[in-house]
């Protein structure tokens, strides 16, 4: 017998996950949290395997799966998420994930990627396909520049140091991205 606990908001998915695992040849228990506070709670019962959305309600799923890996990490996380960018591959594999599955994927691959988990292996997709950014090629120019302050970039360019700070937010905007960090990790996807 084993323990999964579930962490996502959608009710659905604790529904679907719950049908998949009648058909497991292993009994695993299914416990479920809509929150990280939620989780925490329920990880003082011993648990084998955590099932992590990245897109929780109380936070960043990688950044929870940072602090998960932190606090327990003996219990080995399988990344379940709607994204199917390779750059949330790349972070989620960063922390020591056990595997990453898209929801798109069928209910048996969801079953299946569990149990090869549950076995000690990892369980991450073939190809996660990248999405060409939506930039214009002046905003590309400014991505290639990363590292440099704004007035060498500005220099560079041969623009405003303020330009370059609207290009940024608007990169920013376009791609997600919180921080210049991980706009950069997006760019070398791109490459």
């Amino acid at each position: 017998m084993a323990s999964l606990l579930l962490t996502d908001d959608h009710p659905l998915v604790e529904v679907a996950l719950e049908a998949a695992l009648e058909n497991s040849p292993l009994l695993i228990v299914l416990r479920s949290a809509a929150s990280e506070q939620q989780a925490r709670q329920l990880l003082t019962q011993p648990t084998d395997i955590i099932m992590l959305d990245i897109g929780l309600p109380d936070g960043d799923g990688l950044e929870i799966l940072r602090r998960l890996k932190i606090h327990f990490p003996s219990i080995p996380v399988l990344i379940y998420s709607a994204q199917q960018s390779s750059h949330y591959l790349r972070r989620a594999q960063a922390p020591g994930t056990a595997g990453y599955v898209v929801k798109s994927q069928y209910i048996k691959q969801l079953l299946s990627n569990i149990l090869a988990v549950l076995g000690g292996q990892q369980a991450f997709p073939p190809e996660v396909t990248t999405p060409a950014l939506p930039l214009t090629s002046k905003e590309q120019q400014m991505l290639l520049a990363t590292g440099l302050s704004n007035l060498e970039i500005a220099e560079q360019l041969y623009i405003s140091n303020k330009t370059v700070s609207t290009h940024k937010k608007n990169i920013l905007e376009k791609t997600g991205a919180r921080s210049v960090v991980e706009l950069a990790t997006l760019w070398k996807a791109q490459l």
